[in-house]
């Protein structure tokens, strides 16, 4: 981990570095998960390609990197999971900028949990699977009304 703090990352064109995944967790790790919040104004994938060949060359590790643009469009399953790892590099715009992704995919999960997104999306693929079931049965006995 001292090694990946090393890197250049204001170079590289990061405000805030993520790292998580089973680096964390594994003494044989099979990659490097880094979500990285790019510095506006940076071409997003020259940025990608430049992490990922630092953090290999120190590693020896396949990285995996998810760049964060804009967080209102940021994966916020992945940013909260994220969250919970270790933050490598900071700027202080980088932090607020963590703080208004977590802030909003936050507010995401709340939404999903008073909507019951999730129970009502089973409950209709569930429908439509039994809906399914029955046109197959109602075939199988040769009716042919249509409902």
């Amino acid at each position: 981990m001292a090694a990946l703090r090393k890197l250049p990352w204001d170079r590289l064109g990061a405000e805030l570095v993520l790292l998580h995944g089973s680096i964390l967790r594994s003494t044989r790790p099979r990659d490097v998960d880094l979500v990285v919040f790019l510095r506006p104004g940076v071409d997003v994938d020259e940025a990608v390609l430049r992490i990922m060949e630092a953090v290999e060359a120190v590693t020896g590790l396949e990285a995996d990197v998810y760049p964060v643009v804009d967080e209102a469009e940021a994966d916020c399953f992945l940013i909260l999971e994220a969250s919970k790892g270790v933050i490598l590099y900071q700027t202080p715009r980088g932090r607020e900028r963590l703080v208004e992704a977590i802030n909003i995919c936050n507010d995401f999960m709340i939404s999903r949990r008073k909507l019951r997104y999730t129970e009502r999306l089973v409950e209709r693929v569930l429908k439509g699977a039994h809906r399914e079931a029955a046109g197959d049965d109602s075939r199988a006995r040769g009716d042919t009304r249509r409902g």
